[in-house]
């Protein structure tokens, strides 16, 4: 029995759309503010800061892009889960942008630790103190409301963490020009500018982690807690070959053999709304495909999964060789 597929990106897509553009705009404005004044002031702290918003605004317009498609291609028989996949494609080509602009500015850092050059201070804090307003602002309009299904949204809670992480970035540049000023230690700078490429490239690791997981399959939750939670459901006996994968960040999909005190299966259709539930509310399962057995079924085949690669080329249809047993 199957749970149809929920369209998470439906349930929020207009005013999720709406605070990722209305934020883009933003990003992309103090791109243009810091970059071309960190150039024109000699701060390179102030342009890796840019750069950070520069990566936020592309991430942004390439989340309203993978949703709107999401939102427009239904699943179907050549697409199974529709477009909803193009969210860790658009989170691979971000990882790219950010090793590429990491390795400019870091570039930049060592020929300017080796050739200081005149930094105009005092426009450099004005310049850096508009950014961190305008990353706040930003910030303000990503914030999901709590309490709300927006709040879940991964999408919002990873762009308004990276804006705020932007105005902490603004924090330490204003500082950097404050302790050069008193000190003369142009070096700081560049030393600013590395230390933001660090985050920029911390969170660049996070991002690839999370992609390659969704595209490794790898289990969306915590199997043996699910477990727990449904044995625990009245007339739930027993739980096996439970499998988890995301499809993007909304989207769980879930498996399961569960061994029901049933003999017919009308009379399955109580668990099954139960265990819905339970999967669903604790762990965000949004598609949920369950195949009810009773005991006497249950002792007639084991649900592992077997699975052989030919080592010598073989044809493993025509050998038997290549198994799939449940």
């Amino acid at each position: 029995m199957e749970k149809a597929p929920g369209h998470p990106h439906q349930e929020t897509g207009p005013t999720t759309l709406w605070r990722l553009a209305f934020s883009a705009a933003i990003f992309g404005l103090n791109f243009l503010v810091q970059g071309l004044a960190g150039m024109w002031t000699g701060s390179l702290g102030l342009v890796s800061d840019s750069l950070e918003n520069l990566n936020d605004f592309v991430v942004n317009l390439l989340a309203i892009g993978a949703i709107s498609l999401a939102n427009k291609r239904e699943p179907c028989d050549r697409y199974a889960y529709g477009w909803h996949r193009l969210e860790v494609f658009h989170t691979l080509l971000g990882v790219g942008l950010l090793g590429a602009l990491a390795a400019g500015i870091l570039w930049e850092a060592w020929h300017r630790l080796h050739h200081p050059v005149p930094i105009q201070i005092g426009w450099t804090i004005a310049f850096s103190a508009l950014g961190m307003l305008l990353n706040l602002a930003a910030t303000f309009v990503l914030l999901p409301p709590k309490g709300t299904r927006l709040a879940k949204d991964l999408n919002l809670r990873s762009a308004y963490l990276h804006a705020l992480g932007d105005s902490l970035a603004n924090v330490a540049v204003i500082s950097a020009m404050v302790a050069i000023r008193y000190t003369g230690w142009r070096w700081i700078d560049p030393i600013v500018a590395v230390l933001i490429v660090l985050v920029i490239l911390r969170g660049a690791f996070l991002l690839l982690r999370s992609a390659a997981a969704i595209l490794m399959h790898r289990a969306a939750f915590d199997h043996e807690a699910a477990k727990t939670d449904l044995l625990k459901l009245p007339g739930v006996l027993g739980i096996e070959d439970l499998r988890s994968w995301k499809i993007c960040s909304h989207l769980t999909v879930a498996t399961a053999h569960v061994l029901v005190d049933a003999e017919r299966l009308d009379e399955t259709e109580r668990y099954l709304k139960d265990i819905e539930h339970v999967l669903s509310e604790h762990y965000s399962v949004r598609h949920l495909t369950v195949h009810f057995e009773t005991s006497t079924m249950a002792s007639r085949h084991h649900h592992k999964f077997l699975h052989q690669h030919e080592a010598d080329g073989q044809d493993p249809v025509h050998h038997g060789e290549h198994n799939h047993r449940h």
